[in-house]
């Protein structure tokens, strides 16, 4: 009898079957098999607040009858006939932030003034009552369809301070009016990516109790991809300064049970907390200029003061939001618009080159064996957070080593986790080769969405990045070094980032064996 083939068209016997299936599948090599991703570690981003923290930069404009009067603080009786900016564009207040490289402009819709820039149905105080467009105008409306055609996400603010309605002070009268505001910005002008909100309020106001809970649910059932903003969250949280500055340790964990809007401790804002339960990652609010509102008798800040803000707050895992005002005829001014596109400049000139990326990288270990390219070191040259190295489970060590094949100088170390997966770098330190013997040259704590830390100019061929502590097994999704010839750093070598550690759960710890200065 001839053996059966594939080619026969003798049917396969039923109760052979099995028997062929157990052998096609034991002929495919384990090696083909895809070794699963590590547990994510919790707490873990939404899907609104994923795309919020890869967006690394936002405009803030203030805009109203401050504009005009030469006020930061309306006192919520100025005249609506103030408010007439002639050359009003906002396609080109747009234009300026996504040319500039951010990728979001929030505007104050309402600020404390009580003053509209949209036409509501619940007061008169508002764009319809000023002579710009006749009465007709709606520069929430301009906004948005600008926003739209650019591709650029629009955030909105609307404070819940209002110094000009007569029924602020009333709690349930005062929500109620709130609401009905809220529902009109968020109802007509398209897709809103955040709404911001604070608990600012001078002294000797009126007590008002706002219905937070009640506010952030309505926002997230108008608008369920926006993130909300406020002191302390729910989605994203000040950084409890308005200097744009945030702490050298910095989690997106954090507990919102700890927190009070408009009565949150700053520290605890600035570190976040490695115990929290909650994802609330941080964001660096700052002005271009001296106040929050254009005033012709102020100058913008340079691009190098600006790029120091910028190592300082999304250089520390947060969002940079910048606020640039415009100005009384409409339009961001000129002045404000070089300073941008000389900060755009320095980035492009430090960052756009990774002095690493041409190098030979081997690791401690990589999950899954050495030859599984799916967690292999080399994918923290890519610049996705979702390609990331990731070592073997149950290692003592977590160590990338890299061999630039050439002697670097460098003075910038960046590093980013998948924080999809969690947040879970604790400490860190880079190490270089000299002399024969290995020198720590910056350590650093947290790590997050992207952590830059800057050290005077050293250079090498052989370095090693080293992780110290983590909270599970440490992932890296981008490592690089790149040369910033324009700041001046005023600490001496071997400088190492201020710890904040707070007693956090560490996994494990690695000692630092063959560095020649101590980390903190």
């Amino acid at each position: 009898m001839p053996n059966p083939s594939f080619n026969s068209r003798k049917p396969i016997s039923v109760h052979a079957l099995p028997i062929f299936v157990c052998l096609f599948f034991s002929a495919i090599p384990h090696s083909a098999l895809k070794i699963p991703p590590p547990l994510p570690i919790l707490p873990l981003p939404s899907a609104s607040q994923l795309q919020w923290q890869l967006s690394s930069m936002a405009l803030f404009l203030h805009f109203g009858p401050n504009t005009f009067t030469d006020s930061e603080w309306g006192t919520g009786h100025a005249s609506p006939s103030v408010f007439n900016p002639t050359l009003l564009n906002a396609s080109q207040w747009v234009h300026v932030a996504k040319e500039a490289g951010f990728s979001r402009v929030i505007l104050t819709a309402k600020h404390h003034d009580g003053f509209c820039l949209w036409l509501s149905e619940y007061t008169d105080y508002s764009v319809k009552a000023s002579p710009w467009r006749n009465g007709k105008g709606d520069v929430v409306a301009e906004l948005a369809a600008g926003a739209k055609e650019a591709g650029i996400a629009l955030g909105l603010y609307l404070s819940p301070w209002d110094r000009h309605e007569s029924c602020y002070g009333k709690t349930l009268e005062y929500n109620e009016f709130y609401i009905g505001q809220m529902t009109e910005l968020l109802t007509r002008y398209g897709d809103i990516k955040e709404v911001w909100l604070d608990g600012a309020k001078g002294e000797g106001e009126k007590d008002m109790e706002y219905y937070f809970d009640a506010w952030f649910s309505l926002i997230h059932q108008l608008q369920p991809d926006a993130v909300i903003f406020s002191d302390a969250g729910p989605d994203t949280r000040w950084i409890g300064d308005e200097a744009g500055v945030a702490g050298s340790t910095c989690w997106s964990l954090f507990n919102r049970s700890n927190a009070v809007i408009g009565g949150t401790n700053p520290q605890y804002s600035q570190g976040g907390d490695p115990h929290g339960h909650d994802w609330v990652p941080a964001e660096c609010d700052v002005s271009i200029r001296p106040g929050w509102f254009w005033h012709a008798s102020q100058v913008p800040k340079s691009a190098l003061e600006l790029l120091d803000i910028y190592y300082k707050s999304a250089g520390r895992n947060c969002l940079l939001l910048l606020n640039v005002p415009p100005n009384s005829s409409g339009l961001i001014s000129d002045e404000d618009i070089q300073a941008l596109q000389e900060f755009k400049e320095l980035r492009r000139s430090i960052f756009s080159n990774n002095l690493a990326e041409k190098g030979l990288l081997t690791a401690s270990s990589i999950r899954g064996g050495n030859d599984n390219y799916q967690f292999s070191a080399y994918n923290v040259f890519e610049e996705s957070i979702y390609t990331y190295w990731a070592p073997e489970e149950d290692q003592r060590d977590w160590v990338l080593y890299l061999d630039l094949q050439e002697s670097v100088s460098f003075n910038v170390l960046q590093v980013q986790e998948p924080i999809h997966m969690g947040q879970r770098i604790i400490k860190f330190h880079l190490e270089i080769l000299s002399g024969g013997r290995w020198k720590n040259v910056i350590s650093g704590t947290t790590v997050g969405y992207k952590r830059l830390l800057q050290f005077p100019t050293v250079q090498s061929q052989y370095l090693k990045l080293v992780i110290d502590m983590s909270r599970a097994d440490p992932l890296i999704s981008y490592m690089g070094l790149h040369m910033d010839r324009f700041s001046i750093l005023s600490h001496a070598s071997n400088t190492t980032s201020q710890i904040y550690v707070n007693g956090s759960q560490v996994l494990r710890q690695v000692p630092n064996k063959h560095s020649q200065t101590a980390t903190v």
